[in-house]
C-alpha cells in the first residue's frame, strides 16, 4: 500500500512539473493595471457609467426620468457630429446637471479607453 501511495504521488509531482500538462487553477488575485498597460474601457464603463447610459449603452428609464438628455450610445446618428474631444471633456468635466466628471478618479488613459468603448456601442 506505501508503495501505491508513494507511486500515485510521484506521477502526481512529475505530471506537474511536465509541461503542457494541465494543473489546477491557483487563487490568486488580479494584477493591477500598471503604467503602460491599456485600461479595459469596458470594465470601466461596466462599473462607473452603466447606471445611467445602461449596460448596453441605451440609458436606463430610471437614469431618463431624471434627465431625459441622456444620449443614446446605441443610436449612430449621436455620433455623427461629435469627436472623441467632446466624449473625453464630458467624461473628465461632466455633462448636464447630473453627470459629474471624472477627471479625480480616472486616468486620462482610462477616459480615451472608455471612450473607445463606446464607439463599440453604436450598430
Amino acid at each position: 500500500m506505501k508503495t501505491l501511495l508513494l507511486t500515485i504521488g510521484l506521477v502526481t509531482v512529475s505530471a506537474a512539473l511536465v509541461p503542457g500538462v494541465a494543473r489546477p487553477a491557483e487563487a490568486h488575485p488580479l494584477p493591477e493595471v500598471t503604467e503602460g498597460q491599456i485600461p479595459d474601457g469596458k470594465a470601466i464603463y461596466l462599473k462607473s457609467c452603466k447606471t445611467c447610459h445602461g449596460v448596453l449603452g441605451e440609458p436606463t428609464k430610471t437614469a431618463l426620468r431624471q434627465d431625459d438628455k441622456i444620449p443614446n450610445f446605441t443610436d449612430a446618428a449621436f455620433f455623427k457630429d461629435k469627436k472623441d474631444e467632446d466624449f473625453r471633456e464630458a467624461v473628465s468635466k461632466g455633462k448636464g446637471k447630473n453627470m459629474k466628471g471624472f477627471a479625480e478618479k480616472l486616468s486620462k488613459e482610462e477616459i480615451g479607453a472608455v471612450v473607445e468603448y463606446i464607439h463599440t456601442l453604436h450598430k
